[in-house]
């Protein structure tokens, strides 16, 4: 029976590479593991902290004298992707109203805190002015409770446009309904 270093046999030696494999892949899983419950904590307390200031803009928003029509209120749109219908859903933190105006407000807190000017803060305003028309856009910063009014002024022509285009074919539509009929 041929004999291996320090007087182990190959069957001995196989044994402890599987041993040493195994064990090596079970430290790996448990770092993982572990890793993964660490993340999953942090991200559970970070968005804890995101809700609460969250929660503080809110207060300070009613400080200033709006007021909470909608939390986490919901427009539902679509778009169309060489020509098939493609649906999907926006947010936004708060529907608010002061003086007679309509308001929504996003918050945003933590390392989400940038200026309006960031292209994809801009972009995602943009998006709820325009599903939100014709309410007026707030970009709240949570950590240091600063509201910005955003606002877009070409985009304030589209509601009057669109609301000038129902008139014009409701009317037309009576006038060919009535002429129809023969008055």
């Amino acid at each position: 029976m041929p004999m291996n270093f320090f007087g182990f046999k190959e069957t001995t030696w196989t044994f402890l590479l599987v041993l040493i494999v195994l064990l090596l892949g079970i430290v790996v899983w448990l770092t993982l593991w572990v890793k993964g419950l660490l993340e999953r904590r942090a991200f559970r307390r970070l968005m804890r902290r995101a809700k609460n200031l969250e929660r503080q803009a809110l207060q300070f928003l009613e400080r200033q004298g709006f007021r909470c029509l909608q939390e986490q209120a919901e427009r539902e749109s679509f778009f169309l992707l060489n020509g098939r219908r493609i649906p999907f859903r926006v947010r936004v933190d708060y529907l608010l109203k002061r003086k007679g105006r309509r308001y929504i407000a996003e918050v945003k807190t933590g390392k989400q805190v940038e200026s309006p000017e960031n292209p994809s803060i801009r972009r995602q305003l943009l998006e709820y002015a325009l599903l939100f028309a014709p309410c007026a856009v707030l970009f709240v910063d949570g950590e240091h409770e600063k509201v910005y009014e955003v606002s877009f002024p070409w985009l304030g022509s589209l509601p009057r446009t669109t609301r000038w285009m129902w008139i014009v074919c409701f009317s037309v539509g009576f006038l060919v309904g009535r002429w129809s009929r023969g008055w």
